[in-house]
């Protein structure tokens, strides 16, 4: 069944425990199982899962920070769009940290940006990400939402076709919604941002500077 993306933001409470990936363990994480897997996380949060990596910054650079991340979550837009030109500039240009960004959508919404997202593919997906963070007002919370996406993607260079082809890819959307399934079931993800820095966690938004100086305590 191809995804509705018309969908009032209300929904996502719906869409979080209709899911077939992610039941009301999503927002019921054990603070002592978080604990007891510290050593598991950090071994394993930083191996590839089903979807290629999304990644700002060289393979190899010292320092890995994983973050989990939603479309429509506003810390979210708040880091990608203030924070990382800084931390990009000081630490992920630099060759001192890469960034791997991994999808945690909250809404059908999110959910459908990171779908056109993934269509556009190679350094056109991130970029397209950057686009949604900076326009996040215009479309998460609209009442056309289709009629903004598809332009925010024609404005990436999607056609109308492949807009509409991007979000009818039943096997695209389960495989995104399988990356947000393996934050929350292996590394206990219960919301965005979160990140992992060389495997430890840091829950809520950072600023460039708490950013970097979490960066440089891990190198």
């Amino acid at each position: 069944m191809a995804l509705r993306i018309l969908g009032r933001p209300s929904d996502r409470r719906s869409f979080l425990t209709g899911s077939a990936a992610v039941g009301t363990a999503f927002i019921l994480t054990s603070k002592a199982s978080a604990q007891d897997s510290v050593a598991i996380v950090a071994d394993s949060v930083g191996r590839p899962g089903q979807l290629d990596e999304l990644v700002y910054g060289r393979a190899d650079a010292p320092v890995t920070i994983v973050e989990y991340t939603s479309l429509t979550c506003g810390f979210c837009a708040h880091f990608h769009n203030d924070a990382l030109p800084e931390f990009r500039r000081s630490h992920i240009d630099a060759g001192r940290a890469r960034l791997v960004v991994r999808e945690f959508p909250l809404d059908p919404r999110a959910l459908a940006g990171f779908m056109l997202a993934r269509c556009l593919e190679g350094e056109r997906t991130l970029a397209m990400i950057d686009l949604l963070f900076r326009r996040q007002d215009e479309w998460a919370r609209a009442e056309n939402v289709s009629g903004i996406l598809l332009s925010l993607a024609q404005f990436a260079g999607m056609s109308q076709d492949a807009f509409t082809a991007c979000l009818s890819n039943t096997e695209l959307q389960q495989a995104i919604l399988a990356v947000r399934e393996r934050g929350q079931t292996e590394f206990d993800v219960s919301g965005t941002p979160t990140f992992f820095i060389n495997g430890e966690r840091h829950v809520g938004a950072l600023d460039a500077a708490e950013l970097g100086a979490a960066v440089d305590a891990a190198a």
